[in-house]
């Protein structure tokens, strides 16, 4: 099982470990270590939801609480071509 372990003060995840569940139940710290197959190093706990979330991938996107996804400020073209992010002008930029 993989097991992360989330600072009580800031809610980022400081560690990653794999190990059984009585490993971990034994340890003093136990109530911050958290069962995920998702979270990374950094990502931040939401213990309301029990959902992670990693950081952005650039400046400008934002998070969106009903998907648990980051989204650019402008959606992906819907045309079939491939785009990659351009921060600088904010704006998918097709791939040729």
């Amino acid at each position: 099982m993989r097991f992360v372990r989330v600072n009580s003060l800031t809610l980022k995840v400081e560690n990653v470990l794999l190990g059984d569940e009585s490993f971990f139940k034994n340890r003093p710290d136990y109530d911050m270590w958290i069962q995920s197959d998702t979270a990374n190093i950094l990502d931040t706990y939401n213990s309301a939801t029990g959902a992670f979330t990693s950081l952005p991938p650039f400046s400008s996107w934002t998070f969106n609480e009903t998907t648990y996804r980051w989204e650019a400020p402008v959606a992906y073209p819907d045309d079939g071509k491939l785009y990659d992010w351009d921060e600088d002008t904010t704006n998918w930029i097709e791939i040729t």
